[in-house]
């Protein structure tokens, strides 16, 4: 995971003047012509499986050096928010590899007698429980961090879901960086049992003491910011712990290989599938996009590996993803699973934390602001209107400046989302504020797209701003003589979604004065 500083007053200055520049620089350009977009019902392509999000708060005061609970008495209206309001509907819940150890470090973190980065340092601490991997020594792994995650995330989220008519499913994630100088004595890479022992004891637990079975499990959490995990260990890792759940009963999906560059990720799957019978194992081949611009043709070899194993693709952490990598993942590499990272963060004077769904002002006053980020909302308005089960159909522009992606969900319902390509001058900006916080410039110009294709009956209509966030809602009525239309400004994503038969409208209808959509 990366991060990106507070940007200098120095660089403030800088961006607001390379903003004013090129500003003049595309102020005689000539208006965007008005586009058409084509949605093709026929056309199917992946079907989706989940809005993912990492099971966390802000329980890491780092600053502080502290364990921080004051997200606690929030943690219903953040987990409602989070699930009406942003659309997720899978978390991934962690286990770090230090959870095979005598000594339950975390309860010493939250009780206060270890601060942060003593916790830290035994986050992949792995101390051997025995020398029998087929015979748990319960004295040597700790489970109490995960417990307070299910206990405080999972399962009220779950709760929430179900009282909201919605899905919540978890997946399982193990981590192993490298990041600490405390290593411990034991390498789950190297010893595949030792690693399949750790899982199942954790499938174990979670279904003795909660009912809880996580469908997908996740091999390895970035292998290749880890000490020992590589291709090879992966397949090795896959083998050895299928066959172990298998005796418990318990099937998950396998996810593999989550690298934390997108680039590296054919080269660890490559690895993995000499591993004989590693590959067909995979259910979702995973990557991440860190590591700078993950370029077209390897998401085509990405899709490609995943299409001859029968597998999916999901693309599971990028902290700075925006609209334009959610479209790219989708419609490039076919993915069927998608996260940003983390729940949310509260406001603390440094800036916004840009890997989180919502952010928080004031968690401790009498009113806090619980909130989508300003960069999650088109995210969210997309997340919302595709459930688990859609089918992305084909959607395809006649003007290069807007795109759309399409979807049939599992109850006939269509949504399709299209977006404005950026400025230039938020193009420039938008680069730079990926490394360091600076003012981006808001939306500019504005043409009408209009939409073809879609099933008739009412649409909610969402328009945000993928830079700057927003918001205009109305409805649409679509019918085979009046195909609807949407008025985009530059870095403008609006999605149409196909109301249920008989809900009322609760939204004024879209108007077709331009003036209106500013």
């Amino acid at each position: 995971m990366n991060s990106r500083t507070k940007a200098s007053p120095h660089l403030t200055r800088y961006a607001l003047a390379l903003s004013a520049v090129l500003a003049l620089a595309t102020a005689g350009c000539s208006a965007r012509p008005q586009a058409t977009i084509t949605v093709d019902s026929g056309q199917r392509y992946q079907t989706m499986e989940a809005w993912e999000a990492t099971a966390k708060m802000w329980e890491f005061d780092k600053q502080a050096d502290r364990y921080n609970g004051s997200w606690l008495p929030l943690s219903e209206a953040i987990l409602t928010k989070m699930i009406a309001d942003g659309g997720i509907n899978r978390l991934r819940l962690e286990i770090r590899s230090g959870a095979e150890n005598p000594v339950d470090y975390w309860s010493q973190f939250r009780s206060g007698k270890i601060g942060y980065l003593g916790f830290k340092e035994h986050f992949y601490d792995k101390i051997n429980d025995n020398d029998d991997p087929e015979v748990l020594n319960p004295a040597g792994v700790q489970f109490s961090e995960l417990d307070f995650r299910v206990e405080k995330l999972i399962l009220p989220a779950m709760r929430i879901a179900k009282q909201l008519g919605k899905t919540m499913t978890i997946s399982l994630c193990y981590v192993d960086f490298r990041w600490t100088d405390t290593q411990g004595t034991l390498s789950h890479a190297k010893n595949p049992a030792e690693y399949a022992e750790l899982i199942a004891a954790t499938y174990a637990h979670l279904n003795e003491k909660y009912g809880l079975v996580p469908q997908e499990l996740e091999i390895i959490l970035e292998p290749d910011n880890s000490v020992d995990w590589r291709g090879e260990q992966i397949g090795h890792a896959i083998l050895a712990v299928t066959e172990r759940l298998e005796r418990q009963g318990v099937t998950p999906r396998i996810i593999a290989p989550s690298t934390s560059i997108g680039r590296k990720t054919p080269a660890y799957f490559d690895a993995l599938a000499k591993v004989p019978g590693a590959a067909e194992k995979v259910s979702v081949l995973s990557y991440h996009r860190y590591g700078g611009v993950l370029p077209e043709d390897v998401l085509k070899g990405i899709r490609k590996r995943a299409d001859k194993i029968g597998a999916e693709t999901g693309m599971l952490e990028y902290t700075h993803s925006d609209v334009d990598d959610l479209f790219a993942d989708l419609t490039i590499a076919n993915a069927s699973s998608w996260q940003k990272y983390g729940i949310t963060k509260v406001e603390d004077g440094g800036g916004l934390a840009p890997g989180n769904m919502l952010t928080v002002s004031d968690p401790e006053s009498a009113q806090p602001d619980i909130r989508l980020m300003p960069t999650s909302i088109s995210l969210a308005q997309i997340f919302r209107s595709v459930d688990p089960g859609a089918v992305r159909v084909g959607a395809t522009s006649n003007q290069g400046w807007s795109e759309a992606v399409a979807f049939t969900n599992p109850d006939g319902r269509m949504s399709v989302t299209v977006k404005s390509e950026l400025s230039m001058t938020q193009k420039a900006l938008q680069k730079l504020s990926k490394h360091v916080d600076t003012p981006v410039p808001g939306p500019d110009g504005g043409q009408w797209v209009q939409v073809k294709g879609l099933r008739d009956g009412k649409y909610l209509v969402e328009r945000s701003n993928a830079l700057i966030g927003g918001g205009l809602r109305c409805t649409a009525t679509v019918d085979a003589d009046t195909p609807p239309r949407v008025y985009l400004r530059s870095s403008d994503v609006a999605t149409l979604t196909q109301m249920k038969k008989g809900a009322p409208a609760k939204d004024a209808p879209c108007s077709s004065d331009s003036a209106d959509w500013q």
